[in-house]
This record gives structure tokens, C-alpha cells and sequence, in this order.
């Protein structure tokens, strides 16, 4: 295995020995390939990280030998002819394929992400692992090496280091160490006397140590240089410190662990390979980014569209990437969406950039203010990048920056954002002729440039100095290798009077894009137009081919055309997007001859998405009658081979459907019917879920917009839909079971009504559900029974069997509980359906352990948790464990009920809205008390009690009282009866 150093000498070994490297030009290359961290990096970026800007005419000969000679020392029994693994050749460029983990600076990496996201982690044990992390450094990083890169990198690996001696002695502070921090802060403020951070840690150790002289007397040096030197006072931070000394206010250091650290994001995309030109704004924003300030650095990046501000953003956020050791985050904001909308909502990004930190479903906020203050608080004390591409307004970008120091954000924008003060703002013009003339060569090929110079001035004059355009250019000559530039140039100079306008405003992006898509043939000229229409945030081939009425294959074959011809991006293999500029520009495109009206692509897609939710409910819930109750579909769908399969591509999916329901909501007329059956049987496949919160947002515009069509059939669907994730998962249960009676009230008596109708009243069945009153509850399942049977829909019946089982239970009616979850089970057996039988298992298992046959109860419990984990669907497995910790309580095993109950919590942390997480959360509570654990167990109630308090039904309010006063006797679920009661409160006594 490879290992490699950085932070000392440049050096390498196999196994234990080490390698020869060669020269230390080899040596600098071989860092500059080795801190990319496997990405790729031309010829010409490489000679000018070993030799700098001005390298003499033999370099890249030097390069390409240098490249052959750590290839043979890499690779020493790699066969000739074979290509080489390791040092790979990539895109006109090079990169080094090494195993994550195997250069010492990764190491350090580890070694802090394994400090900062542990558990409990002491000032003893923070203190040895930073220790460990400092044993890395031999001597000066990249010592001895030539070339701007290795001058550039060691800076950042000496901070590094410097920022790890300033934890270490800050850990010596907190274990009250006070002489050894002063042994080391010492040193290190004599070799950087204008660094105030060790200035304040020395003054602090002093002081605590007696010295309070000196302590102030440090100040006082620091204040000194700082005014000879720079011509600036202290930050407030140290001239806080000094104030708090001379008042005799500086209290001992906390000697609690070191704070939990976010976890790291790198969500940057790739770095632009031939990124060519901007050097000084480059060097200004890496400059202002990176510089310590009292606040956050925010740098914003505009000018008109096609400019290259996305492209100059991600090359400048990776030249700073490890000024940032928190992680980076990057989102694009659409704020020039193609349907004139303001583009990403604030509280949508938020929930997404909170995901990414580490926050889980359940632990999301609601609102967008809430999630804000939940973000800034997630980022206090880090530094973390954040990258904001294509914003249209300052209330898209305000409550996405950090509040406090250490962070960054970086923002891209059309529009001028002058209501963002405090802010670095630099406007991009046009690439000057050698820039332009630099990046034409670079993607078409140099020689190929030079042989036609005349010919190429022509075509760069055409692009204006637009990159974007110079990038379509190149690259279509690039992909045409027969063409001369002369016949790009021609077919430039055919269109000057449009070509006039590229130097102007923001129709020079549509007139770049123009240059490519007037080279498209009819067919994919049609497919640019229409795979345009939906409102998605990408598109699988299969989906793609719907849209456009052909097969698979050819849907692929024209849409990796697109790709190569720079207008559609491919995400994954087989999954395609457009650019909102691209997608703008092809919607405004004229159809001509016989093509489809763009209403027919949504409507296609639509046809898609329901054929395959149709085969989704035929292998996730067997015996139902629902596919035959949607509206008749022409496209075949996609096919699961299960139904883990199945529920990963409808998870994968919930994006998308949030924007075709607002899309259909907007467009309204045909596109409704179809909108409204995808939620129905949406809501049929899953309850809550990630992201439930904007899918119910995305609903309530589309039963605005059935309202105002007056469509009662879709007002229906829709109304069930969004009545599930208000009762099932936000805690909006009478909102919920309003939309569900609603609904039902307008039943006209078809036989789809009464499919809608019995999936309506079983809902009801489950939200009127409370305590020991049964009527209700039962009555609406009787007729969601009743109305089953009449349309043969045996899942329907058997869920129905199941959910009375608990109304029953919970009653105290346990012989008619046990009856109904045998008959469930049998049920579910016959029809093969396994999510079902395993509900059924575990609601017979409660109901035997109240009848007193605990043994046999435990026993079914337990067995549903392992046929849930088998079928890999985390919903089950969540409500298969609350129920298994439930009988284990009653049944006075707590202590095995303990780690049961703690990954109930985390399963069903990820998977579904606060109420269900709530009430497990008051079985947790319960559970850590019997252990004797109350410190848990207040937290758990506590926890449970805020859920409660943020969901508008008044019954889960009393629930949230109950959790307040009684809370080691309230159930997981409802309140339970009189005996259970009783029997918890002896458990939790014992």
C-alpha cells in the first residue's frame, strides 16, 4: 500500500519502503497532484504550479518526463502496454487515483472529524488526539520545493498547524495546565507576533496562573505591534480580554469536553479543468474570503448571463476549500427560473443545507425563520463555506448566511443585490482577447487554433468575449474534429446581425446558445424543446422518453447528444438536467412544422410517473385495487423487481413531485386529474417521509388550483393526499381529518369514489383514534370495510383489520383485538402481503402481552422487527421497534427494551415528521427511567413535550400535558387504559 508525506519533506513509501521521487521539481508535482485530492489538472495548470508564470520553452517536455518517471517509481510492475492505475491521464490533463486516507494531512483530517464528532469526548482525550495530529508535522510542510503551488500550499499547511497548536493549548486551559500552555503559547507568539488568537490564550493563562502583570503586560506588546505594523487596534475579542482582566471578571476556563463539531460537507462541484483568465478577481475574492474580520465574509459575483460567475465561483471556492475544514455547501438558488418564478425558496435550501450538517428529518424545523436560527446555530464557531449560485434577491441569500465569524459565503447573481451590505462585490466583464483566444485553444486544441489564426480571430470576435460562447464554440469543434474553424467562422458571419447582439445585456447568453442549437437536426431540435417543458430538477431516460414518444435507448442516444453538445448536463448516467438559462432559452424557442405543443411533454411525463406508481403499488402493496382506480395510463411505467426497490425510486422522486404538483397547480386545465392520482397514490405508498413539509406546501397550491377549476374529482384526491401528511406526520390532526371528511362528503358514488372513499374513512379510522372511545373509530372503519368489500380491495379490508386491532387494545377489548389481528395476519398471508403481515404481528403481540401471555407476545414482536429489517423498509422497521419496546416494558424487561427504543428513535428520526418521533420519544423516556437513567429519560420527555407544543390539535396538546406532569406513565402512542397504567408506574418504581 502507497502512503505519502506532505507536511515536512515530500516523501513516499510501499509497505515499508521508501521510494526514490526524484528531483524536486518530481517531488513538487507529485504534491501539486497529490493535494488535489484525486481531481484532475491540465499540462498547462501543472507547468504553472512547478515553474510559475513565466516557465522556460522546455517545461512540458520536463513535465511529461517527470510524469514517466513517477509512474515507473508508483508503479514498478505495472506491464508495458497496460495503462497505469495510479497516475492516470484524464481529460488532456493528469490525476492521482490513491486510496482515501494514505497522505499524512488526511490523516490529521480524520483525526479531527473523529474528535469532533464523537460522543462525550473529554479535555484528556481532545487533548491526546490533537497531540497525534501535531506528531504529522516533521518540519515545513512541502520543505524544499519549488513553484507557486508548493509556496501557496505550505502557507495553508503552516496555518494549519498553527491552528492546531492554539486547540492544543486551548485544551490545556480547560484541564487547568496553566504552565504547560504558557510553555507552548510563548514560542508561538514570538513566531507570529500579529496573530491575536495565542495573544489572547497567553494573556488567559497568565492571569489564571497569578500574573496578572504580565498578562496585561502581553496586551500591551500585541497593541504596540499591531499599530507599528498595520496601523490597526486589537479585535474586540482581545481588547475584551483586556478589559475583563484589569475588572477582575476573567473566570476559569469550562472544563467540559470540546464541543461537537458539524459534520464535514464537500458539496462543491467540480473545478472547471481549463478555467482560463480573471486572475485578479480570483486573487481578490481568495484574498477577501480568506482574510480574519469581525464578521462573515460575503463576496458577491455578478454580470450578465454567460459571464462565467458560476465557473469562477466553484475555481475560486476550491482554490480556498482548505481554509475551510468544516465543509463546504453549495446550492443553486434558480433565481432565473424559466417560468419567471423568484427561484428556491429560503426555507426549502435551508432544509436542505441542515440535512447536510447532519440534522435529521425529525429535528427539522417548520418554519423558514425557525430554520435559520437552527442553521446559524449549526455553524457558530466553524468555518464553513457556503456557496450560493444564482441568486435573484437578497430574501433568498439573508437567512442562508452564517451568523458569526469563520464562515464564508460566496454568491453569484444576474441582478445587482445592493441591499446586501458588507459585502465584497466585483462585476465580471468580457474576457480580453488572449483570455478568449486561451480558452478557444485549450477545448479545441491548440495546434488546430494556430493553423487557422485568422479563421479564429473571426470566430472570437463573433463570441464577443462571452465564455460561455467561446465554450459552445470550442466545443463543437472539438466533438467535429473533420471541421475547419473556418466553417464555424462562416457560419458565424451568417447570422451578424444577431451575432451584434451578444455583446449586450442578457441576450447574449440566448444568442450563445442559438450557435449551438441552430446546429441541430429537426428530431433533436424537438426533443431540446420538450424535455424543457416539466419543471423537474432532473430526468431518467425512461422519463425522457415518454416525453418524447420514442423508446429507451433512443431517448438515451439523443439525450447524450445533447449532453456532448453542451446543451442538457448529466448528473448520474442516465439521469439529465437542463440549466435554468438553457431551459429559459429553449422554452422561448418557436415550434415548427408539426411538432408537440409543450402541454404535451407535461402531460407525457405525467403519463410517466403515474404508470410507474401503478406497478409501485402492485409490488408494495399487494391486494389492493388502487392501479385500477387511477386513470387509465398509455406509458408502461418503470418495473421493481421488489419493494425496497420500489420505495428508493419513490424517495428518490419527492423533489420532482413537489414541482409537478406546483407546476400542474400553475398550469392547471388537463394536467390536474393526473397531478391529483400521482398524490393519492403517493399517499397510499408512504406516510411522511423526508421532506413532507414542502410536499404538503406543493399540495395546497394544487387543491387551490382544483378549487378554482371547480373539479371536484381532483379536489377529492387531493384532499386525501394532503390530509395523510397533515394527521400522519405533522401533527395536524384535525386539519387532516377535516380534508379526509371533506372528501368524504363529496363521494358521488363511482366505483373510483368508493376506492378513494374507503382509503378516506381508514384514514379517519387511524386520526379519530384516542384512548379508550371506540366508536368513532370503528364506525369509520366499518365503512371503509364495507365499501372494500364492495370493490374486492382486500388490502384495504386487512389494513383496516389491522389499525381496529389497536382501537380495540387500547379499549381493553383484547379478546375482539385478538380475533381481528388473527384474522389481519391470515389475511395478509394470502394476498402475500409482507408490510401488512408484519403490522399485524406486532398488534397481536401487544394485544397477548395485555392478555397475559407475555412470552409469546415478545416473541411476535420480536419476529416483526426481523421481517421489517428484511424487507429494508425504514418506516416498518421504526413502528415494528416502538412496538417490541413496548412489550418488553410491560413486560418488565427494560433493560433489553433500552436498545430497542434508541434505534426506534434513530429510524424513525429519518424517515418521518415530528409526530410519530414525539410519541416514541415518550416511550424512550419511559424506558430510560425503568433503567434508571433520568437524566435520558428528562430529555426524552422534554423533547417530546416542545413536539407536541408545535402541533396545532388540541388533543395533542393534552398529550404534550400528559408528557409534562405524567410523564413516566404516558403510552406511546394514546393514552393508554387505567391497568397499563398502573402497571408502568410499578415498573418505573421498581
Amino acid at each position: 500500500m502507497l502512503k505519502f508525506a506532505v507536511l515536512g519533506e515530500v516523501r513516499a513509501w510501499r509497505e515499508a519502503t521508501e521510494l526514490d521521487l526524484g528531483s524536486r521539481q518530481q517531488r513538487a508535482l507529485l504534491a501539486a497532484l497529490l493535494l488535489r485530492t484525486g481531481r484532475s489538472a491540465t499540462v498547462d495548470e501543472l507547468v504553472a504550479d512547478v515553474w510559475g508564470e513565466n516557465p522556460p520553452a522546455s517545461a512540458t517536455g520536463a513535465l511529461r518526463n517527470h510524469i514517466l518517471h513517477l509512474r515507473r517509481v508508483l508503479e514498478p510492475d505495472r506491464a508495458a502496454g497496460t495503462p497505469p492505475t495510479v497516475l492516470v491521464s484524464l481529460g488532456g490533463g493528469y490525476a492521482l487515483r490513491v486510496p482515501a486516507g494514505c497522505v499524512d494531512i488526511e490523516q490529521v483530517d480524520d483525526l479531527m472529524v473523529a474528535l469532533h464528532t464523537g460522543h462525550d469526548t473529554g479535555a484528556d482525550v481532545a487533548s491526546e488526539t490533537v497531540d497525534a495530529a501535531l506528531r504529522y508535522w516533521t518540519g515545513t510542510p512541502l520543505a524544499g520545493l519549488p513553484g507557486p503551488f508548493a509556496e501557496r500550499q505550505r502557507a495553508h499547511l503552516a496555518d494549519r498547524r498553527l491552528v492546531l497548536l492554539e486547540q492544543r493549548a486551548e485544551l490545556d486551559l480547560r484541564r487547568g495546565h496553566y504552565s504547560e500552555a504558557i510553555a507552548q503559547l510563548g514560542p508561538l507568539c514570538a513566531e507570529q507576533p500579529l496573530r491575536e488568537r495565542p495573544r489572547g490564550l497567553l494573556m488567559t493563562a497568565l492571569y489564571q496562573s497569578g500574573r496578572q502583570a504580565e498578562a496585561l503586560g502581553v496586551y500591551a506588546e500585541t497593541r504596540r505591534a499591531l499599530v507599528e505594523e498595520l496601523g490597526l487596534e486589537p479585535g474586540p475579542e482581545l481588547a475584551d480580554l483586556h478589559r475583563r482582566i484589569l475588572a477582575g471578571e476573567v473566570s476559569a476556563p469550562d472544563a467540559a469536553p470540546a464541543p461537537r463539531a458539524t459534520p464535514r460537507v464537500a458539496q462543491l462541484p467540480a473545478d472547471v479543468v481549463d478555467f482560463t483568465g480573471r486572475a485578479e478577481v480570483v486573487d481578490l475574492l481568495v484574498d477577501r474570503l480568506t482574510a480574519d474580520g469581525p464578521g462573515v465574509a460575503v463576496c458577491t459575483i455578478g454580470g450578465m448571463g454567460g459571464i462565467g460567475k458560476s465557473a469562477l465561483a466553484v475555481h475560486v471556492a476550491h482554490r480556498v476549500r482548505e481554509h475551510f475544514p468544516d465543509g463546504q455547501l453549495h446550492v443553486d438558488l434558480h433565481g432565473f427560473a424559466a417560468d419567471g418564478a423568484s427561484g428556491a425558496d429560503a426555507a426549502d435550501t435551508l432544509g436542505d443545507f441542515l440535512r447536510a450538517l447532519g440534522v435529521l428529518e425529525g429535528e427539522l424545523a417548520a418554519g423558514g425563520a425557525e430554520r435559520a436560527a437552527q442553521f446559524r446555530s449549526r455553524l457558530d464557531g466553524k468555518r464553513v463555506l457556503v456557496v450560493l449560485d444564482n441568486a435573484r434577491a437578497v430574501d433568498q441569500i439573508a437567512p442562508l448566511i452564517p451568523g458569526t465569524p469563520g464562515s464564508a459565503v460566496l454568491v453569484t447573481s444576474r441582478s445587482a443585490l445592493p441591499e446586501l451590505p458588507g459585502t465584497t462585490a466585483v462585476r465580471l466583464d468580457v474576457l480580453t482577447d488572449a483570455e478568449a483566444h486561451r480558452l478557444l485553444a485549450g477545448i479545441a486544441g491548440r495546434r488546430r487554433i494556430a493553423a487557422e489564426p485568422e479563421a479564429a480571430a473571426a470566430v472570437l470576435r463573433a463570441c464577443g468575449g462571452l465564455p460561455l460562447a467561446v465554450r459552445i464554440v470550442g466545443a463543437r469543434l472539438a466533438a467535429r474534429p473533420a471541421w475547419t474553424v473556418h466553417a464555424i467562422a462562416e457560419r458565424l458571419r451568417d447570422a451578424q446581425q444577431r451575432l451584434s447582439v451578444l455583446r449586450t445585456g442578457d441576450l447574449a447568453v440566448e444568442l450563445a446558445f442559438r450557435i449551438s442549437y441552430d446546429q441541430l437536426d429537426a428530431g433533436h431540435a424537438r426533443a431540446f424543446r420538450m424535455l424543457a417543458v416539466p419543471e423537474v430538477a432532473e430526468l431518467c431516460t425512461q422519463g425522457a422518453a415518454a416525453v418524447l414518444g420514442i423508446d429507451a435507448a433512443d431517448a438515451e442516444q439523443v439525450c447524450e447528444d445533447l449532453v456532448d453538445l453542451n446543451l442538457l448536463e448529466s448528473t448520474a448516467p442516465g439521469r439529465y438536467t437542463y440549466h435554468d438559462l438553457l431551459r429559459l432559452f429553449a422554452r422561448e424557442l418557436p415550434s415548427t412544422g408539426q411538432a408537440d405543443p409543450p402541454l404535451t411533454a407535461l402531460r407525457r411525463l405525467l403519463d410517466f410517473y403515474l404508470a410507474t406508481l401503478k406497478n409501485t403499488v402492485a409490488v408494495c402493496n399487494p391486494g389492493t385495487k388502487l392501479p385500477e382506480n387511477l386513470r387509465a395510463t398509455t406509458a408502461p411505467g418503470m418495473r421493481f423487481a421488489d419493494e425496497p426497490q420500489a420505495q428508493a425510486w419513490l424517495a428518490g422522486q419527492r423533489y420532482n413531485l413537489v414541482s409537478l404538483y406546483r407546476q400542474c397547480a400553475q398550469t392547471g386545465g388537463p394536467v390536474l386529474a393526473p397531478a391529483a392520482d400521482i398524490a393519492w397514490a403517493t399517499a397510499e405508498l408512504v406516510d411522511g417521509g423526508a421532506n413532507c413539509i414542502e410536499v404538503a406546501r406543493a399540495l395546497e397550491e394544487l387543491l387551490d388550483a382544483a378549487l378554482r377549476a371547480g373539479d371536484r374529482s381532483v379536489e377529492c384526491r387531493v384532499r386525501v393526499a394532503l390530509g395523510v401528511l397533515l394527521a400522519c406526520s405533522l401533527g395536524a390532526l384535525r386539519q387532516g381529518r377535516d380534508h379526509q371528511r371533506i372528501a368524504l362528503s363529496l363521494d358521488r358514488g363511482t366505483i373510483s369514489d368508493a376506492r378513494l372513499t374507503a382509503f378516506a374513512a381508514q384514514l379517519l379510522a387511524i386520526s379519530t383514534r384516542c384512548g379508550t372511545e371506540t366508536a368513532a373509530p370503528l364506525a369509520h372503519s366499518a365503512r371503509a370495510i364495507r365499501l372494500a368489500r364492495r370493490i374486492g380491495d382486500r388490502a384495504v379490508e386487512c389494513a383496516c383489520l389491522v389499525h381496529e386491532v389497536k382501537t380495540l387494545s387500547d379499549a381493553g377489548d383484547y379478546p375482539a383485538a385478538r380475533a381481528r389481528a388473527v384474522a389481519a395476519r391470515a389475511m395478509a398471508v394470502e394476498l402475500g402481503n409482507r408490510s401488512l403481515e408484519v403490522m399485524a404481528m406486532h398488534e397481536l403481540g401487544v394485544t397477548l402481552v395485555f392478555q397475559g401471555e407475555t412470552a409469546e407476545g415478545v416473541r411476535l414482536c420480536a419476529d416483526a422487527v426481523v421481517a421489517a429489517r428484511a424487507g429494508g423498509i425504514e418506516l416498518r422497521l421504526g413502528w415494528a421497534l416502538s412496538r417490541l419496546t413496548q412489550v418488553l416494558l410491560m413486560a418488565g424487561r427494560a433493560a433489553e427494551a433500552e436498545p430497542v427504543v434508541d434505534e426506534a428513535i434513530e429510524v424513525l428520526t429519518r424517515v418521518v415528521g415530528p409526530l410519530s418521533r414525539a410519541r416514541v420519544l415518550v416511550l424512550r423516556g419511559m424506558v430510560k427511567q425503568a433503567v434508571d437513567k433520568p437524566g435520558e429519560a428528562q430529555e426524552s420527555f422534554d423533547t417530546a413535550a416542545e413536539a407536541f407544543a408545535s402541533m396545532p390539535d388540541p388533543h395533542l396538546a393534552r398529550e404534550r400535558f400528559a408528557v409534562d406532569l405524567e410523564a413516566p406513565i404516558t403510552t406511546v402512542l394514546h393514552a393508554q387504559r387505567a391497568a397499563l397504567r398502573s402497571r408502568l408506574r410499578v415498573i418505573a418504581a421498581s
